[in-house]
């Protein structure tokens, strides 16, 4: 009976997860048709998920757009210099946050003073402020040091890292490691996975982000 009732559940599960996937692939595959069809097919509706009057002028209109290669390259530095800073600022933030207050005696401290930034802001004319009066303003690091310490991020690796077995930690630090051993050696590669999400989750905000480019950027050139 446990056989059968398990069998159903599997069954329908996967038909419930195949209709989700095919939800989540149609939008895509109409916005890909829209862009290989005919303007006027596309503009009158007619367009669905197979292209109408296929054709690549969309395309060739972007490829030889410049302000479209200036957005890329501004997008790319933003992703590929934010995402390693991003992590890196993680990283040392959550690892003492971890330790238990023995070992770090103003862990309580820090945490709740975190937890604050995560729940209330200065808002936005404050940080314009901020970022005009330490002379980020139209450079690369207006986009990245702002957001460089993600609290949501530091509370998942904490979450993460001290969720790992003590045994190991304690049998390190027995050896003689010190902190930053530890860190390199013990936390990190057992850390792969959540740091893989936390790269993922950074690396799309960054991508997606616009508004601070919009605020924080005036010239042209670095939009």
């Amino acid at each position: 009976m446990n056989r059968k009732k398990m069998t159903l559940f599997n069954y329908v599960n996967g038909v419930f997860l195949l209709l989700l996937v095919i939800v989540c692939i149609l939008p895509i595959l109409h916005v890909i048709a829209l862009s290989l069809s005919e303007r006027i097919e596309a503009v009158a509706g007619n367009v669905t998920f197979y292209p109408i009057g296929f054709t690549l002028e969309a395309y060739r209109y972007v490829m030889e757009d410049s302000q479209f290669w200036t957005s890329l390259r501004v997008t790319l530095t933003r992703v590929l210099i934010g995402v390693p800073a991003n992590i890196l600022l993680v990283v040392m933030t959550a690892y003492p946050l971890s330790k238990a207050n023995s070992r770090f005696h103003a862990r309580t401290f820090f945490s709740w003073l975190f937890v604050i930034t995560m729940l209330f802001g200065g808002g936005l004319i404050p940080a314009y402020l901020s970022v005009r009066f330490t002379g980020l303003i139209d450079t690369i690091w207006a986009l990245i040091l702002p957001c460089a310490v993600p609290v949501y991020n530091v509370i998942l690796f904490q979450n993460f890292v001290k969720a790992l077995p003590e045994e190991i930690l304690e049998s390190a630090y027995m050896d003689g490691a010190g902190e930053w051993t530890v860190l390199l050696r013990m936390v990190l590669p057992l850390s792969k996975p959540v740091l893989a999400t936390l790269t993922l989750f950074v690396a799309v905000g960054h991508w997606n982000a616009w508004f601070d480019g919009m605020i924080y950027m005036n010239d042209p050139a670095r939009y």
